[in-house]
């Protein structure tokens, strides 16, 4: 008889974000000898193609609509498969997830990155969101969050929240092993100050007021116009606006709009400063890479990210949404290289806590507590 544990990992998979990031990691790592992994998502992607050789495939459409039919189809597939514990990202698929374990003797647990406040709709959506969030809480065994801060907002809301913090893989974002001559030759960077931000081009990541940074630092030093070059790698809803908002503010000839990038730590390593100049965040993935390739940082101060890194230790913090303090960070990196090579280094020795190795232990140490409780 099979007595593994038998995870089933929920997600839409409508592209390529933080959470599919995890789930993958999640799918590769744990041992297959004390579980057996599945998956229910679109199987298409990078991340179909990461995972499907690593757990069973179930294919499942969580995106846009909202689709009943989706509870019974999880239902039976958690049936016919004799899962033990749902594992679920996403509103929406944390809904369906509850709701359809709730009924077959399977626990449900949901990792919660980004609460309903910080989701990209409208008022009204969001009110729907936050409903749904509320009663699938009530059905799910146990939360996974990624802060301190979260796990305190979402307290109360769950049965239990744990907190595992986001991992980066040492083993692939070593700053002595990485090719940037690819990134460089592409966007022509070679004897560039090369400034870079990476992220989804949503409202959250905070993106108009770096432009106006760029502004202001070009006009403190006219001589870095000649030379400075920011790249900002990633795709979303605010593309169009953003390019047009660098017309505006006269900085388009030193930004570079990359699109989504395949080889996150090549880009990194073209970087001289890596930039964060976010809004709202859960813990981003992003952060911890660049922090493990012994960048520079100059980030928001806002959680998330103070308490991943610490200003003037790990990192430069400046006050979200603030262009102005943002080109006085950008500003004091660039004049002080030596205090930017020390933040680089700090930062990896940092980024050293937050393996992989250590996420997959307290993966499986959940999964098992969560598991005796059922029994």
């Amino acid at each position: 008889m099979d007595r593994r544990l038998k995870i089933l990992y929920v997600i839409e998979n409508s592209c390529y974000g933080g959470g599919e990031r995890t789930f993958s990691m999640l799918l590769r790592g744990l041992p297959k000898e004390k579980f057996g992994l599945y998956c229910a998502s679109l199987p298409s992607g990078r991340f179909y193609e990461e995972t499907k050789d690593r757990c069973r495939f179930l294919p499942l459409d969580l995106a846009r609509r909202f689709r009943p039919g989706n509870i019974p189809l999880l239902r039976r597939l958690i049936a016919e498969n004799g899962i033990d514990i749902v594992h679920s990202q996403g509103a929406r698929a944390d809904f369906y997830s509850a709701l359809a374990a709730s009924r077959t003797g399977a626990k449900a647990a949901a990792t919660v990155a980004m609460p309903v406040e910080g989701f990209d709709v409208n008022f009204f959506k969001k009110r729907a969101y936050a409903a749904l969030a509320a009663l699938a809480a009530r059905r799910t065994a146990a939360a996974i969050t990624v802060t301190k801060e979260l796990k305190a907002r979402l307290e109360g809301r769950y049965p239990r929240v744990e907190l595992i913090p986001n991992p980066v893989d040492l083993s692939m974002f070593d700053p002595r092993n990485f090719d940037a001559t690819p990134v460089m030759d592409r966007f022509g960077l070679k004897g560039k100050l090369v400034l870079g931000a990476l992220g989804r081009l949503e409202w959250q990541k905070g993106y108009p007021f770096l432009l106006s940074a760029l502004k202001l630092l070009l006009e403190r030093n006219p001589g870095l116009k000649e030379k400075l070059v920011c790249l900002i790698a990633g795709a979303g809803s605010l593309e169009a606006r953003l390019r047009e908002l660098a017309a505006a503010e006269g900085v388009l000839p030193n930004v570079v709009f990359c699109g989504e990038v395949a080889e996150a730590r090549d880009f990194l390593g073209a970087l001289d400063i890596f930039v964060m100049p976010s809004l709202l965040e859960g813990q981003p993935l992003a952060l911890l890479e660049a922090m493990a390739m012994e960048r520079p940082i100059v980030a928001s101060d806002i959680p998330g990210i103070s308490g991943t890194v610490t200003s003037g230790g790990t990192a430069l913090l400046v006050t979200p949404g603030d262009a102005q303090a943002l080109a006085e960070g950008l500003l004091r990196l660039i004049a002080d290289r030596p205090f930017a090579l020390r933040l680089g280094r700090a930062a990896g020795a940092a980024a050293g806590k937050s393996g992989l190795p250590a996420y997959l232990s307290a993966h499986e140490r959940f999964y098992q507590r969560l598991a005796a409780g059922a029994r």
